[in-house]
């Protein structure tokens, strides 16, 4: 299965954006999260995609629900298409 279009650049910049405004370091972020901080680099860098199971640790870990974190990613996801003249993701 090929990877969606811009959801793991879009998870990489809502998770370093929040991570910051919470002022939060990667090893910080990896205690609360109980996820190896290497791992966390890797999101940020958008090489990697996390699991269902990750995503609900990050969340509850920068004060998010699990579908406030997604819709953050949604609108992420279609500004990212915007510029580059793709379709953005549909809700449903």
């Amino acid at each position: 299965m090929e990877k969606y279009p811009y959801l793991n650049a879009a998870v990489a910049t809502v998770l370093s954006k929040r991570r910051a405004k919470l002022g939060l370091s990667k090893r910080k972020l990896s205690e609360l999260a109980m996820i190896e901080r290497a791992y966390i680099s890797s999101l940020e860098a958008g090489t990697k995609s996390p699991t269902l199971n990750v995503l609900f640790y990050l969340s509850e870990a920068l004060g998010l629900t699990p579908d406030e974190f997604v819709l953050e990613v949604i609108s992420e996801v279609n500004r990212l298409a915007e510029e580059q003249k793709s379709p953005p993701l549909r809700r449903t």
